[in-house]
């Protein structure tokens, strides 16, 4: 018993590598980056998927027993009583079925549909994960948390970060089922064999039951799909809602996540631009076109700034107002709000600061060439020179101060 109990706890102590799944390498870089992942397991379509294949699974495993459920009864009633009453027998069958398949499809798709509910995601942290809306530690799991997700990873057929597999399963079964279709026909034509001249009647009489019960099954088919579209279009507009209203703190979360991701990479993008514009006029003496471009970029630059700090308080009014604050890591998710927005715009600052300075010493400059010029005609030139380098460097002087404001926010 203790030999067991500790092979078992070894295969839980480290959730990254346990039989359960392996955290890929892309996910765990992101937890240890910005200390959040969100991992979509189970959508609503797989509901639907699940219960295709159920029916497809039903057909393929319970074929013989469908056909005497269906056919003996209609062959002796046929036989016993007449055409007529024959044909409402083998309808009055096919309706019992088909209730029996309505009330299957609504009790599996009311407690599929709970299972999905619990597990539509899975929360990722440097430390826990929520499962079945339960925050754990990574080590913590129990052999009840080990049996839910089993059970859901059996259902659906996706075992956590993997692929799903239900759609193969479902065209596996579907070429099963009339493989098993086209194998009967061929059984029953080779009673022929039997006796050639005195067996073509059992072989037409055996080709017409079998027909009526390929037809029975296509109406049974026919009638199922009808339903399953129908209810499942009703009940997936309440799934969306239901899982709209009980992810939506955490939906809204990740979208933080991902909205900061975005003004990291557009501050990133405008910094290489405005470092190859700023440049460019440095070379051409600040000209008007170039002047526009740079302010065009700097108040792109101002707008991503102001929107990622917004961000940020949000994300964080809403991680400590959430049931995952416990999970909150304050020091991964500040190192992580450095590299994502405080680095581009510490960059962006010494790149301005840079290009201040060298407006500064052409300011200088200008002013010893006033000082050496003694022709008034040829100092105005250099008097308007002076005055547009004093108007870029109060320009830049006032994107430095909004750079110091936002970092300061941010610190």
């Amino acid at each position: 018993m203790q030999v067991k109990t500790r092979e078992f706890e070894e295969k839980i102590n480290d959730l990254e590598t346990n039989h359960l799944f392996t955290i890929p390498e892309e996910i765990k870089n992101k937890v240890n980056e910005r200390w959040f992942y969100l991992y979509n397991w189970i959508w609503e379509k797989d509901v639907k998927n699940s219960l295709e294949r159920d029916f497809l699974k039903n057909i393929d495993r319970f074929w013989i027993v469908f056909a005497f459920l269906i056919i003996i009864p209609w062959a002796l009633a046929f036989f016993m009583w007449g055409y007529f009453l024959s044909w409402i027998i083998f309808f009055s069958i096919l309706f019992l079925i088909n209730l029996f398949l309505v009330f299957q499809l609504i009790f599996i798709s009311l407690k599929r549909s709970s299972i999905l509910r619990k597990n539509a995601y899975v929360v990722l942290t440097d430390d826990y994960i929520s499962i079945n809306w339960e925050i754990k530690k990574k080590t913590g799991l129990n052999s009840n948390d080990i049996k839910e997700i089993n059970k859901v990873a059996s259902i659906f057929e996706e075992e956590i970060f993997k692929p799903s597999n239900i759609e193969n399963t479902k065209k596996w079964l579907t070429k099963s089922v009339w493989q098993k279709f086209a194998n009967w026909f061929s059984k029953i034509l080779s009673v022929w064999k039997w006796n050639s001249k005195n067996s073509w009647q059992l072989v037409l009489i055996l080709i017409l039951l079998y027909l009526a019960y390929a037809f029975s099954l296509f109406l049974i088919y026919i009638f199922w799909i009808f339903i399953v579209w129908i209810f499942w279009n009703i009940l997936n507009i309440i799934n969306k809602k239901i899982l709209l209203i009980k992810w939506h703190k955490i939906t809204r979360i990740n979208t933080g996540f991902e909205d900061l991701g975005d003004y990291s990479n557009s501050l990133t993008n405008e910094k290489d631009n405005l470092t190859k514009l700023l440049n460019e006029a440095i070379n051409n003496d600040w000209q008007d076109s170039l002047l526009t471009n740079i302010n065009k970029k700097l108040e792109l630059i101002n707008k991503f700034a102001w929107e990622s700090i917004e961000s940020n308080i949000e994300l964080k009014k809403d991680i400590e107002s959430s049931e995952f604050k416990e999970m909150f890591n304050y020091a991964t998710y500040n190192s992580w709000i450095k590299n994502q927005i405080l680095l581009p715009l510490e960059q962006i600052k010494t790149l301005l600061l840079k290009n201040l300075e060298i407006l500064n010493k052409q300011d200088k400059d200008i002013d010893d060439q006033l000082k050496n010029e003694s022709d008034p005609s040829k100092s105005w030139p250099i008097l308007a020179s002076k005055k547009r380098v004093e108007m870029r460097i109060e320009e830049i002087n006032i994107h430095i101060s909004k750079m110091d404001l936002y970092i300061n926010k941010l610190k």
